[in-house]
């Protein structure tokens, strides 16, 4: 009973994290497009995008002074703010610990925890890129900065909840938070703009500091809010933005259906085949994020994936081919379907060029998931709304360019989950996606996309379920 009470302790506690959170990621995904327009940009035609050079507004954080103990103090620090708030203001009974629960935690060791879904797919996560900024924006590298997410989160696990440790929880910040802290760093490098001053430079530096709290704490005791300098560093970025309707039909069945308004935002930081320019980790990375609302449900969709290391290599005549490794994250979640994994995957890409301005760009793939996660319907059985485990994905993709005005792209992803906790067996998830679209202005083009979902659960002491649910969306993008 007293741990039941307790997971419904956290998650009360948390759930308004999330609400911000999504209200953070609105406000974010409709003010970024002000920055870009705003800048002094450079735009040409590359393959197939528009690239926005941001070669002279853009902020670089890479002279900052290296400073480790700060941001060891800003972690241990980051969590006793957090517990200081659900103990003495949201009066939570977890947060009531002591040394004699830090010595039972340690003695004990770690178990699996009881979380929902949001709060350990996705809160845990941010929670982990907190620490990892809290390193990076005092002048670490992303190696360096990545033992800080484990030890913040084994701080927390060990001596601030008075639970058992938790593998999820730490599986979860750790690699996810990783993940999450060097792709924020770096969008919020490109928001900054040190040359620029007034209404702007305060928006930017709001901006960017709702994008990584934690840059924007240091950028503010250290008094670099109204500093006045240029901005040497060079970056590309393609942005898209969409906007649209989004039906969603359970079981593939007309009569079960829930239409949604959506927005979409797609960020591709450097260029996928110039690997000679990829030094550091995330020197080239992608990253997504969707809302979508209706009157009894919201959609929410984020993933992200970064280059660690990449190499060019020949294949018979063509010279643009190369092998990746990269760190994944990927989260899905509305009413009927849930989905999350942290990954490193292995990929080899290719692309082909039919003409001067036409190409197709395949790549295929494999990764290892550290943990992820789906929704199942005999998880309220043992208390939980999904199964968690480790597992294998696969992966294939091709984007066909015709005259740099219409568009074709295949998508297919399979994941196999071991569950390890939740119902005993195993989950497979697939997605298929098929889009089309047009460009009608260089700027601006019509498109739409055709995704199926499927999920099938393999149980030893449960019926196996075979779910399938289609979505049709019809959009309007805008390339910045």
């Amino acid at each position: 009973m007293l741990n039941s009470e307790i997971n419904s302790h956290i998650v009360k506690s948390k759930i308004s994290i999330l609400k911000l959170v999504e209200r953070k990621l609105f406000i974010i995904m409709l003010i970024f497009p002000i920055f870009v327009f705003s800048q002094n940009n450079t735009i040409t035609l590359d393959t197939n995008n528009v690239i926005t050079d941001f070669s002279t507004n853009s902020y670089s954080s890479k002279n900052e002074v290296k400073n480790s103990w700060l941001a060891a103090t800003e972690v241990v620090g980051l969590n006793i703010l957090v517990w200081a708030n659900s103990k003495y203001f949201t009066n939570r009974d977890w947060a009531n610990i002591s040394l004699s629960t830090i010595k039972k935690n340690i003695k004990y060791g770690f178990t699996w925890d009881g979380d929902s879904f949001i709060m350990n797919q996705f809160l845990h996560p941010f929670h982990g890129s907190l620490y990892f900024n809290s390193a990076r924006s005092n002048g670490l590298t992303f190696w360096e900065s990545a033992p800080y997410v484990l030890a913040g989160s084994l701080m927390w696990e060990y001596m601030m909840e008075i639970e058992r440790p938790s593998y999820n929880d730490l599986l979860n910040t750790t690699i996810s938070g990783i993940i999450l802290g060097e792709i924020t760093h770096r969008v919020s490098d490109l928001i900054i703009d040190e040359s620029s001053y007034g209404f702007e430079r305060f928006s930017r530096e709001f901006i960017a500091s709702l994008i990584n709290p934690t840059k924007g704490l240091n950028r503010l005791i250290k008094g670099k809010m109204w500093n006045y300098r240029g901005n040497p560093k060079k970056n590309q970025v393609q942005i898209q933005i969409s906007f649209g309707g989004n039906g969603l039909f359970a079981e593939r069945k007309l009569t079960r259906n829930t239409t949604y308004l959506f927005t979409k935002f797609d960020m591709e930081y450097g260029n996928k085949f110039s690997t000679i320019k990829h030094k550091s980790p995330f020197d080239y990375f992608i990253i997504s994020g969707e809302l979508s609302s209706s009157s009894n449900d919201k959609i929410i969709g984020i993933s992200g994936s970064g280059v660690l290391w990449d190499s060019k290599f020949d294949f018979f005549s063509n010279q643009n081919n190369f092998a990746s490794v990269a760190k994944e994250f990927i989260l899905y979640s509305n009413y009927i379907f849930k989905f999350t994994a942290s990954s490193l995957s292995g990929e080899l890409s290719s692309k082909f060029n039919f003409s001067s301005n036409s190409n197709v760009i395949n790549s295929i793939g494999i990764s290892g998931i550290f943990v992820g996660a789906t929704n199942s319907t005999y998880a309220k059985f043992i208390g939980k709304d999904y199964n968690l485990g480790p597992g294998l994905g696969i992966k294939a993709l091709s984007n066909l360019n015709f005259s740099q005005r219409l568009f074709l792209n295949f998508v297919y992803q399979q994941f196999w989950l071991h569950i390890m906790n939740g119902i005993d067996g195993d989950e497979f998830i697939s997605m298929f996606k098929l889009g089309l679209s047009y460009k009608i202005f260089d700027n601006l083009s019509l498109g739409t996309d055709f995704i199926l979902y499927e999920r099938i659960g393999i149980y030893s002491e449960y019926k196996n379920v075979h779910i399938s649910n289609i979505s049709l969306r019809a959009y309007t993008k805008l390339y910045l």
